[in-house]
């Protein structure tokens, strides 16, 4: 049991530390991305990326989760896999260059086309990588995963977008340096796991995948739908029945683009670590209902633990973050900010709802409930676009929590959780939030009547409200909740010999 701790712990580790370095380089790259190219640059990759990154679910049919979620894995599977994912890939590219026009026609930005023409190319990048990658993430060898994503990476955002950024390129840097990264990753996954395939390929091998694949597939689809749907639908909707989105339209769109990119940024982090380590984690336990259970509620202490007063945080000191990221020429994606960062809560714990479900093999029940939030998003943009992009953050929030609670339930059908067990699971991240609103409120009532530059004000409140929750979890390690469910419970062997941690151990003895 200790073995399986610690090696879920360093895998944890190691795939934190490479989502997070993901999540940082990628700011840091497009806040200076923001100083040198235009700003409707980011709504038109937005548009790209999001119906790019819907479409790409489906060209593989879910041949990688299957792959990791088989207790077995035989030379046919990997086969059968590489093959499906080949030929879906290229298929996908070709009807994309085909449909690049049509999706220009529809937005009325004719420059889409040949940036679609493009980045379709992805499709078939990826899909070479998809059995390296599968097998890599179900052995969790998130050590070498870590190589590959910062080699991708680096030598596409850091050296060939800003390059080209810097000589003018403007939106075409941004695409050129995607194209780069998918093609780096590609190969650092082949030489950091260089699976071996044969011409062999039988076709009730590749069904077993694709079985598993269709459900994972419509799940997977639909979930990210839910968390691009705005970014596709805002600038159809703002455009209404005008034959084209004018500068003012343009620029909303871009503002809301950008806010929703910050937001989805921990979801990212959180989804990544939950979809990696959590999937592969309860995929191998998935007919352990006890340890599932157990699973799901240290899971969602430690995540609500992070993320509540995170986001909190966010909501007071949105126009501060804004600033400094992109500028202030994007101050007015503030507001837009601090509404849509309340659905970084919901998302993030839905997460682990939806890992629970994959290794179950349940995901199509939990497609409908997908399905149910995707319209919700939609209905709540149509409603809420006339009445301005705060409105539209506003919709977005609620359908999440809506999503979240059916997500829950599905948690609650499919292991026999309690609500009561989930809310005492989230109870101790309650309490953090409430200080870090008590103290972020105090700092906003002085940054209101002291001009304070983004800088200062963020590192005065960031300082205060984190360091302030430091002590009280140093003082009181219960309060990240009991024994059973607190995190320093299950902090690797090396840290809980750390002399500050092995106290807070002592104390969370002397407190049970």
């Amino acid at each position: 049991m200790s073995d399986n701790r610690n090696s879920l712990a360093g895998s944890f580790s190691w795939n934190t530390l490479t989502v997070v370095l993901q999540v940082v380089i990628q700011l840091a790259y497009t806040g200076l991305l923001a100083r040198l190219v235009s700003k409707d640059s980011f709504m038109l990759m937005g548009i790209v990326l999001s119906i790019m990154g819907f479409a790409e679910i489906f060209s593989q049919v879910g041949v990688g989760p299957a792959l990791i979620q088989r207790k077995e894995v035989h030379q046919q599977h990997l086969n059968g896999a590489f093959y499906t994912a080949v030929i879906l890939g290229l298929s996908f590219t070709l009807l994309f260059i085909l449909l690049a026009n049509p999706i220009a026609s529809f937005y009325q930005l004719p420059e889409l086309k040949k940036i679609v023409m493009v980045v379709c190319s992805s499709f078939t990048i990826s899909a070479i990588a998809v059995v390296p990658r599968s097998m890599m993430m179900k052995h969790m060898r998130f050590k070498t995963m870590f190589k590959a994503s910062m080699i991708s990476i680096i030598g596409g955002n850091v050296v060939v977008g800003l390059t080209l950024a810097w000589f003018g390129w403007n939106v075409w840097a941004y695409v050129w340096a995607l194209f780069t990264q998918n093609a780096l990753m590609t190969l650092a996954l082949w030489y950091y796991e260089p699976v071996k395939l044969t011409i062999r390929w039988e076709w009730k091998y590749t069904r077993e995948l694709i079985r598993y694949g269709a459900g994972s597939t419509l799940f997977n689809a639909l979930n990210f739908l839910a968390t691009k749907l705005d970014v596709m639908l805002v600038p159809r909707f703002l455009r209404g029945s005008m034959p084209e989105l004018d500068i003012t339209q343009k620029t909303l769109a871009s503002y809301y683009e950008r806010s929703s990119y910050a937001m989805t940024q921990p979801i990212t982090v959180m989804g990544k670590l939950s979809d990696s380590v959590l999937f592969s984690g309860m995929s191998r336990m998935q007919d352990e209902t006890a340890k599932l259970r157990k699973t799901i509620l240290i899971a969602t202490n430690m995540l609500a633990i992070l993320i509540v007063p995170f986001s909190i945080f966010v909501a007071f000191f949105a126009e501060d973050i804004i600033g400094i990221w992109l500028g202030d020429t994007y101050k007015d994606a503030g507001l837009i900010l601090k509404i849509l960062f309340f659905a970084v809560i919901f998302r993030t714990l839905s997460k682990l709802g939806d890992s629970l479900l994959r290794a179950r093999d349940a995901v199509f029940q939990g497609s409908w409930f997908k399905a149910i939030y995707v319209i919700l998003i939609a209905a709540g943009i149509w409603l809420a676009v006339p009445y301005g992009m705060s409105w539209v953050a506003g919709a977005i929030v609620f359908a999440t929590f809506i999503h979240y609670l059916m997500n829950m339930y599905m948690c609650t059908t499919l292991i026999g959780i309690g609500w009561g067990s989930l809310f005492s699971a989230l109870l101790p991240s309650l309490k953090l939030g409430f200080v870090a609103a008590v103290l972020s409120l105090g700092v906003w009532f002085i940054r209101e009547r002291i001009a304070l530059p983004h800088a200062v004000s963020l590192a005065f409140g960031g300082t205060l409200v984190f360091g302030t929750i430091a002590l009280v979890v140093y003082l009181r390690p219960d309060t990240l909740g009991h024994r059973e469910i607190n995190l320093l419970s299950y902090l690797p062997d090396k840290l809980k010999k750390i002399r500050i941690v092995s106290k807070m151990m002592s104390r969370l003895d002397g407190l049970a």
